[in-house]
């Protein structure tokens, strides 16, 4: 699976768990940005093993990292056992084939779930210094927090299922089309399982800069993930959170008024709401373009719970409250029919986490 993520506005460079430093030239950079230079020797660049982080900086940073780690952890998207209970039925197209392969749709769905998948985890530390710094020490950090799943297995249990075979018709042009030879529809005394996988990655940015006292978390962002892929996956367009009075809408990339996941986000600023305060939640996307082909199925968890919110082909709606305090996310998943009622359809989804701070009442 190919992961793509915005880039974030500020970094330095890094490598998995550990930081390196920048290169002699961006070090010089940040001083000239000072009007200062360095005398190093002879010369007026730093020395080329210039580093000013320590082991100790990385400590502290993963120390800060830990009490997080149940919020930041990516998983929470995939929980929860859905309950379908979908009665499928076939359409035109289940009668068209190109190519003669025997259909298989489900026809009646009990459920969806994804197996409990193990960790899959690595931080990225990039450590960098601000450019108002006179002294070559760290000032901050960013932590590219990655979350992986390599052969996610999503199960689908059903006990029903249509059955549709082809026959090869000639024309006179000598043009074969597939007509339906067979359409049956299997019932089963007990539930069945179809089992479909998928790779899975994920990133979000955490900003935590350096004072006197160490470093601390002051910014996170968002994530998203896409199977297989940010070009083959189905398009979110926008989300947006209401309350009485108070309409919020999301987006992906960064945007200069911050309405978007991968804005970094003060965790000040961070979408606020109370214990129990009613929240409506709409999503919009953007695939497929003609929703007589395909249609789209939403989902939303929120605290461990997993919800249908499919309203229509291109939107899903629902009303929610949180009811524990702290921080947490709404989690949005957007799935095409197409890869949900069609036993050997590939999976394909798309997921927004958007974070979020909830307040005791």
């Amino acid at each position: 699976m190919v992961e793509h993520v915005p880039r974030p506005d500020r970094t330095a460079h890094s490598s998995n768990n550990r930081a390196v430093r920048w290169p002699a030239l961006a070090a010089l950079a940040v001083l000239l940005a000072t009007g200062l230079l360095l005398s190093a020797g002879c010369g007026t660049e730093p020395p080329a093993n210039w580093q000013w982080w320590t082991s100790e900086d990385s400590a502290a940073v993963r120390a800060q990292l830990e009490p997080w780690r149940g919020v930041f952890d990516a998983r929470k998207a995939l929980a929860d056992t859905f309950r379908l209970n979908l009665n499928v039925r076939l359409t035109g197209a289940d009668t068209v084939s190109a190519d003669g392969a025997t259909l298989y749709k489900f026809g009646h769905l009990l459920a969806m779930w994804v197996e409990e998948p193990a960790e899959g985890h690595r931080d990225e530390f990039h450590f960098g210094v601000t450019v108002d710094t006179v002294a070559m020490t760290d000032t901050f950090c960013e932590v590219w927090y990655r979350d992986t799943l390599a052969a996610g297995r999503v199960h689908f249990s059903y006990d029903s299922l249509w059955v549709v075979t082809f026959r090869p018709d000639t024309q006179p042009d000598s043009t074969v089309r597939w007509r339906p030879q067979t359409i049956d529809k299997l019932g089963f005394d007990a539930p069945q399982d179809t089992v479909k996988t998928f790779d899975w990655a994920t990133r979000r940015v955490v900003f935590l800069p350096k004072s006197d006292s160490g470093y601390r978390i002051t910014k996170l962002t968002g994530f998203a993930s896409f199977v297989p892929n940010a070009e083959d996956a189905p398009g979110v367009s926008y989300a947006v959170l209401s309350r009485p009075g108070v309409t919020d809408t999301f987006f992906y990339t960064p945007r200069p008024d911050g309405r978007a996941i991968y804005n970094l986000k003060p965790l000040g600023s961070m979408y606020t709401v109370r214990v129990g305060e009613a929240l409506t939640l709409g999503v919009t996307a953007r695939t497929p373009s003609d929703t007589g082909q395909d249609k789209n199925r939403f989902f939303m968890t929120v605290e461990g719970r997993r919800s249908d919110i499919t309203f229509n082909a291109m939107n899903g709606a629902a009303v929610f409250s949180f009811a524990t305090p702290g921080y947490t996310h709404i989690y949005i998943e957007l799935v095409p029919n197409s890869n949900i009622l069609y036993k050997n359809s590939a999976y394909t989804s798309t997921i927004w986490a958007i974070p979020v701070r909830v307040e005791a009442q």
